[in-house]
């Protein structure tokens, strides 16, 4: 025989969700386990529907959905500069403490810069900073504390280091809001940027994976 409907809601009074003062508590150790929640379960679930509830879920049901897809990207922005940039999370291995890199005799350039030491495995470093034509100019970090990096970044079977001013995290986009980049934009880094993204009332220069790593491939040709 089904359990009567209590007068209230007995589970959130003197229940598990209440002071537990019930003495079927000793027993069933659980609300959930006693008829009477139960009971009062299948009734919520078996009561009439709202007018025009059943009416307004079909047409919801029925409405066409756009077949397109949201896509979003997870990106990691840094600063080099003034200059914030960004690449896809993926290609992204650590954020290192800065080191300073060991030349290679006649291979060593303004771009290349060597190899450097992360976690006892040696890496190419490079300046991407050069590579993109960014001089080393105050951003306003001034006012507070700001930590350079050695960013660790892989493609395809390719580890690069490149020291970068401040690392500020991993942000998500959508797609849709990439925009073209503005004419002011200097050759190099055009060359290497996929677009520009809204971030905190400014913008973040998007690499193009394929690009970027191709360029620093190219760093170093002796």
């Amino acid at each position: 025989m089904e359990p009567s409907a209590p007068d209230r809601a007995c589970w959130k009074e003197n229940g598990t969700f209440g002071d537990r003062s019930c003495p079927e508590l000793a027993a069933l150790a659980h609300c959930r386990n006693c008829p009477v929640y139960s009971a009062a379960g299948r009734r919520l679930l078996d009561r009439k529907l709202p007018d025009g509830y059943r009416e307004e879920w079909t047409d919801r049901l029925a409405t066409r959905k756009d077949a397109g897809k949201v896509e979003t990207v997870s990106i990691i922005v840094f600063r080099l500069g003034e200059e914030l940039l960004a690449l896809k999370t993926i290609f992204f291995q650590e954020a290192a403490e800065e080191a300073v890199p060991h030349s290679i005799p006649l291979r060593t350039g303004e771009v290349f810069k060597g190899i450097v030491n992360v976690n006892g495995e040696l890496i190419l470093c490079v300046s991407v900073a050069a590579l993109l034509g960014i001089t080393a100019e105050e951003d306003g970090s001034a006012n507070r504390k700001v930590y350079p990096r050695l960013v660790v970044v892989s493609r395809d079977g390719q580890r690069f280091a490149f020291p970068a001013d401040e690392v500020i995290g991993v942000h998500r986009f959508l797609l849709a809001d990439l925009q073209e980049l503005p004419a002011t934009v200097s050759r190099s880094i055009r060359a290497l940027t996929a677009g520009i993204l809204p971030w905190q009332e400014r913008t973040v220069g998007l690499l193009e994976e394929e690009k970027f790593f191709a360029a620093l491939s190219r760093s170093l040709a002796p």
